[in-house]
C-alpha cells in the first residue's frame, strides 16, 4: 500500500517550514503510518528551528491524534483504523527494543530526519512505540496535546512531585505547559495555586485552569509576593513545589528562592523545585540557599510519565468536567498556516496552545 502525504520540512540552513508532497511506501517492520486529524505546536520545536548548529533537513512536531492507516509487518499493537495519541516517550521501556527514528526521503533526494518522531504533516510515518491507542471518546483537543503539554505539565505535578492536597504551588510560566501544570495541581488538590508570568493576558487565563493566585513578575518581586501568600504554622513561609515551565535560566533561581525551606532539628526537610522547561540559558544557583534550606531542585522529562497509564488519567479529567482543553487551545491553524503558526508562538503571541486542524 503506498500513502500520498503532505508533510512540513525544515530545510538545512533555512528557519521556513515547507510542505512537500510524498509517497509513502516500503515501511520498515516497526512502522506505523498515521493520517493526522491534529497536531499541537510546542514551543521546544523553536529550540530546534532556530538551532543555529542545526545540519541536515528535520521533521518536526511531537504530539497529535490521528488514525492508523498502515503498519510494518512486526507491528502488533495496533492495525489500521485504531485512533492513537503520538508522543516522544515511548510506549514501553527503552529496555526492550530502541524506537527506529523517523526520516523520510522526498522525490529530490533529500533526507529529512528526526530524533525520535514527528508530526507536522497530513500524515506521520513513527516507530510504534511512539503511538498510545486513543481511549474511547477522546476530544480532538485533547488529543492534540496530550502527547506533550499536558502530559508535560500536568505530569510534572502529578508524577515527579507527587503534590498532594492542601500542599502549596507555584508554576512560573503561565504557556501552554504551565497551564496544564496549573490544572494538574488544581485537580490533585493543591493550596494555593500560584500562576507567575509577565503577560497580564496569561495570567487571567491561569485563572481559568485553577489559579488561586497570580503573580505579575513585571511589577514587584515575585519571591516577596509568593512568600507573602504562603505562610507555613511552622513560621516559614515559601511554596512546598516551584514549577519552572519557562526553561529560561534567570528563572530557576528566582523558582528555588520561592519554595520554603526546611526547620534544622525538625526533621522538616525544604520544598522542591521542579525544573520542567527546556534550559535555553546558563544559570547560576544559590549554593548556600540549597544547601541550608534543604531544597530540592528535581530534573522533569516529560512529566516522568508513564503514557499507557497517564493519557487514560488526563481523558477522564475531561470526562469528569476537571479540564477543558477547548480552553486551552486559544488558537488554531490550518496546514498552510504552519509557518504563521511558528511565528506566533515565537513572538509571544499564542496564549495558551497552537495548534494545526487537518479537517478530517
Amino acid at each position: 500500500m503506498t500513502v500520498d502525504a503532505r508533510i512540513a520540512v525544515l530545510p538545512a540552513g533555512q528557519e521556513q517550514l515547507q510542505l512537500r508532497d510524498v509517497t509513502l511506501d516500503a515501511l520498515g517492520p516497526y512502522e506505523v503510518v498515521v493520517r493526522q486529524r491534529a497536531f499541537g505546536v510546542c514551543h521546544s520545536q523553536l529550540d530546534r528551528i532556530f538551532d543555529p548548529n542545526r545540519t541536515g533537513s528535520m521533521l518536526l512536531g511531537h504530539e497529535s491524534i490521528g488514525t492508523v492507516v498502515e503498519v510494518g509487518e512486526e507491528v502488533d499493537y495496533v492495525r489500521p483504523g485504531d485512533e492513537v495519541l503520538t508522543t516522544w516517550i515511548p510506549r514501553t521501556p527503552l529496555a526492550g527494543r530502541p524506537p527506529v527514528p523517523s526520516r523520510i526521503v522526498f522525490p529530490d533526494g533529500d533526507e529529512a530526519r528526526t530524533h525520535n518522531t514527528f508530526t507536522w504533516g497530513t500524515h506521520a510515518v513513527v516507530d510504534e512505540q511512539w503511538v498510545v491507542k486513543a481511549p474511547g471518546g477522546t476530544p480532538l483537543d485533547l488529543g492534540s496535546i496530550i502527547g506533550c503539554a499536558l502530559m508535560t505539565g500536568a505530569g510534572a505535578v502529578m508524577n515527579t512531585a507527587e503534590v498532594r492536597p492542601g500542599q502549596s504551588v507555584a508554576v512560573w510560566g503561565a504557556g501552554g505547559v504551565g497551564l496544564c501544570a496549573i490544572a494538574g495541581a488544581s485537580i490533585l488538590g493543591a493550596s494555593p495555586v500560584i500562576a507567575v508570568d509577565i503577560d497580564a493576558d496569561k495570567l487571567q487565563l491561569a485563572k481559568q485552569f485553577g489559579a488561586t493566585e497570580v503573580v505579575d513578575a513585571r511589577t514587584g518581586d515575585p519571591v516577596e509576593a509568593i512568600r507573602a501568600l504562603t505562610p507555613h504554622t511552622d513560621g516559614t513561609r515559601g511554596v512546598d513545589f516551584a514549577f519552572d515551565c519557562t526553561g529560561l535560566g534567570k528563572n530557576i533561581p528566582t523558582s528555588l528562592a520561592a519554595v520554603r525551606p526546611g526547620i534544622r532539628g525538625s526533621g522538616i526537610r525544604g520544598g522542591a523545585d521542579v525544573l520542567v522547561g527546556i534550559p535555553r540559558t546558563p544559570f547560576e544557583l544559590d549554593a548556600m540557599d540549597l544547601l541550608t534550606g534543604e531544597k530540592r531542585l528535581v530534573g522533569c522529562v516529560g512529566g516522568s510519565c508513564n503514557p499507557l497509564r497517564d493519557f487514560t488519567t488526563f481523558v477522564d479529567w475531561v470526562r469528569d468536567g476537571r479540564f477543558d482543553p477547548s480552553a486551552l487551545v486559544t488558537d488554531r491553524y490550518s496546514l498552510d498556516q504552519l509557518n504563521a503558526a511558528v511565528d506566533d508562538l515565537h513572538h509571544g503571541r499564542v496564549r495558551g496552545r497552537a495548534v494545526v486542524e487537518l479537517g478530517l
